[in-house]
């Protein structure tokens, strides 16, 4: 198998683990015996390792070899999940204290996020060694498909087989994961760092356009994360369901956004060059469609809907705050774009889940009310501003034959 699909393969097993958890993990956490609050900060504390181990493994990539720490990453992800998985089915046949097993589950998610950028930094730099320039725009996208593959699998896969076991979908991707160490081992060659940072090359965060899209990006992803977290308790509440049930409908949710934002990026956004104001502009009315939708409509189907409204607003509004950033900070500095976007989105995912889930416990429909004011707060903001989300023409043109036309 060439690398480069093993490359592909090997994150589409990575963003599996991420999005399996999500279809179970409310059903889970009440089958143990646990509150709202304990899934919201199971969900943040990895988001914090993961935000914090980043610029390590980043390192530890260039000093030790991409294909080292890619086998590292994967063995650490691939025990997290065992862990994570042998953690739930002992709080569910209460052999453990429930405080104890919490704390457990903390420390499983806690590896989890430390081994996870781990795997994802090492993978794109080593896409950008094993690809030229005129290839690596290609290469990364491939890395892209590849996310969006994995979120789509990932909570299907959870709620398919938690018809088994809630625990069973999390074993099953850490067997992946060990599959993904032995094909990275054999057919991953060794590289040498393809690039060393320029110390000169600096991004400020008054660069015309940068500050504007790190708001939205954390906005946003603040929002989807809120969703992830606190849907699966809101379909069993609303709807009545059983645990099964439970991860069954929010794994077929999950399922639509995904191919819904696939389908938007890999077609309509495709053949049209569109500027990242006009995506946020086209994302945020439709991400707001979907939250009163899902408050308003008092049924499965309108669940399902609203997912798919959230996976066609999430298409336009992530590639719009990602081409917003990335055209501010220039030609130079796309490695740090690259950073403060990750940076802005792992914010977001951080204080969502505990905000989240406090919020679900004052009232189910709160978490989504706060999502409503906050994209109306966007909105007025995307059609009212004009020079914060414009790109100075001096940044973005970058090279003459990708200058892009604004709509």
């Amino acid at each position: 198998m060439q690398p480069r699909k093993v490359i592909f393969l090997s994150m589409i097993i990575c963003y599996i683990g991420f999005g399996v958890i999500i279809p179970i993990l409310a059903p889970l956490i009440r089958e143990i015996g646990l509150q709202e609050r304990h899934a919201g900060i199971v969900i943040s504390i990895a988001a914090l390792v993961l935000l914090l181990a980043a610029p390590f493994w980043g390192t530890q990539s260039d000093r030790l070899g991409r294909k080292k720490v890619m086998v590292i990453g994967f063995v650490g992800f691939s025990f997290s999940l065992a862990f994570f998985a042998f953690l739930g089915w002992i709080g569910m046949k209460d052999l453990l204290p429930i405080n104890v097993v919490f704390i457990l589950l903390l420390s499983s998610r806690i590896m989890f996020g430390f081994f996870f950028p781990a795997i994802s930094s090492s993978s794109q730099a080593l896409m950008a060694d094993l690809t030229s320039v005129q290839e690596r725009s290609a290469g990364m996208a491939m890395i892209g498909a590849a996310t969006g593959i994995g979120f789509i699998i990932g909570p299907a896969l959870g709620a398919f087989l938690s018809t088994i076991s809630l625990v069973f979908p999390v074993i099953i991707t850490a067997l992946f994961a060990l599959i993904a160490v032995i094909l990275i081992a054999i057919q991953i060659p060794k590289t040498e760092p393809a690039v060393v940072a320029n110390k000169h090359n600096k991004i400020k965060l008054t660069t015309s356009g940068l500050r504007p899209y790190l708001l939205i990006a954390a906005s946003v992803m603040s929002m989807i994360v809120m969703l992830q977290v606190t849907s699966g308790f809101f379909i069993q509440d609303r709807f009545s369901l059983n645990s099964k049930e439970t991860a069954s409908w929010v794994g077929i949710g999950m399922f639509a956004v995904g191919i819904m934002m696939a389908l938007v990026q890999m077609t309509v956004i495709q053949k049209r060059q569109y500027s990242p104001r006009s995506l946020v502009r086209i994302g945020l009315p439709i991400l707001l469609l979907g939250f009163v939708l899902l408050i308003e409509w008092n049924h499965l189907a309108g669940f399902v809907i609203a997912f798919m409204l959230f996976g066609i607003g999430g298409g336009f509004l992530m590639s719009g705050y990602t081409a917003g950033i990335s055209l501010s900070a220039g030609k130079e500095n796309q490695g740090t774009a690259g950073g403060l976007t990750a940076v802005a989105t792992g914010i977001g995912s951080l204080v969502a889940p505990i905000v989240g889930t406090e919020l679900y416990r004052i009232h189910p429909d709160t978490p989504y009310w706060v999502c409503i004011t906050i994209s109306l707060l966007l909105i007025i903001y995307v059609f009212s501003s004009h020079k914060g989300l414009v790109i100075d023409q001096t940044v973005k043109n970058e090279t003459s034959e990708n200058k892009a036309s604004l709509v």
